[in-house]
């Protein structure tokens, strides 16, 4: 992350409200720059920039290093390659401070492709049914169901919420931003929403985790931390009314299902493996909140697993390529449309 760690601390400690921040660096015993460039700003801004120096142990050990020593009323991730709009900082900054005492910030976030960016509302299209001068009951919120699940960058937190919780996260693995995004909710009494789009989102680096070649290496990942997930829900879902329970079941089947998915359509034939498909897939039927359905996505109602269950075996390779392209087209028309 040498390459691109300035850019993402520019946006932090040039912004006009660099002094209300506490900015914590965590390298996870990385083997580039990374820690001379994070102990050059550390050096020229003693008050703002702290480091943790540790072994690597991957993304959740970096925030289970962090979050015991936060200092702000509010906490909120930045991953290396990824930047906040600088001036958004202080208007951010503003806002956390009009709504201090509530669990949960949500707000809208950049999405940054190689041709194009997208602004990318918490509700997934160009709806922004909640005002941002009002605090919600989480209980209100998920009932409503204009939310269909929260995302890393659109999220902040209250930091005592989840030092009270003893929040965790997955050592060890990627993906564990998913975590991030769930086993809060189980505590979240009260969400206030925001119109500032703070984070953005890089998605043009090569090797990311979110890069669908990565994702289809480290399928067995993405299952672990879904699973964790699972087991979170049913350890705890006494302690949950039942429309946060069910909202909670349909995150984590969803994850499931997009599990499935890279195995059914994303994989070539080879890179399946279906004994290592077999065995995830009685996995998820063992925890799954509720029944699984494999779609090709929310439009194309064409179910992947259902033509496994009843073949034997997935589509044949030039019909998934032609799923994949029919997929592609339509995210491309659906954000057209709504962002």
């Amino acid at each position: 992350m040498a390459a691109l760690l300035p850019q993402c601390l520019d946006s932090l400690v040039r912004s006009a409200a660099a002094s209300s921040l506490d900015v914590v660096v965590v390298n996870d015993g990385s083997r580039d720059a990374s820690l001379s460039i994070a102990q050059r700003y550390a050096d020229h801004h003693p008050d703002i920039v702290r480091i943790i120096d540790k072994p690597n142990g991957n993304y959740g050990s970096t925030i289970n290093a962090a979050l015991p020593t936060l200092k702000g009323e509010y906490v909120k991730i930045l991953d290396a390659d990824d930047t906040f709009n600088c001036s958004a900082v202080v208007r951010m900054v503003d806002f956390l401070k009009s709504v201090s005492g509530v669990d949960m910030v949500v707000g809208p976030f950049i999405e940054i492709h190689p041709k194009s960016e997208y602004k990318i509302n918490y509700t997934l299209n160009k709806q922004q049914p909640y005002d941002t001068e009002r605090i919600y009951k989480a209980e209100q919120v998920i009932k409503e169901g204009h939310i269909p699940f929260f995302m890393m960058h659109s999220i902040a937190y209250r930091t005592e919420l989840l030092q009270q919780m003893g929040y965790r996260q997955s050592e060890g693995i990627s993906y564990t931003d998913q975590q991030w995004c769930f086993f809060p909710i189980f505590n979240v009494q009260t969400i206030a929403f925001t119109d500032i789009p703070l984070y953005r989102y890089n998605l043009t680096r090569e090797g990311q985790t979110m890069d669908m070649a990565v994702q289809l290496k480290s399928i067995s990942q993405l299952t672990e931390v879904v699973l964790s997930m699972a087991e979170y829900l049913k350890e705890h879902q006494s302690e949950v009314s039942k429309a946060r329970r069910y909202f909670l079941a349909v995150v984590v089947t969803r994850r499931m299902q997009g599990v499935l998915r890279r195995f059914l359509l994303d994989m070539n034939d080879k890179q399946f493996d279906t004994s290592a498909f077999t065995t995830t897939l009685e996995q998820f039927k063992a925890a799954a909140p509720l029944p699984l359905k494999v779609r090709v996505n929310r439009m194309l109602d064409i179910d992947l697993l259902e033509y496994w269950q009843s073949n034997g075996c997935r589509y044949p390779q030039w019909r998934r390529d032609i799923l994949i392209k029919l997929d592609n087209l339509m995210q491309w028309v659906y954000r057209l449309k709504n962002y």
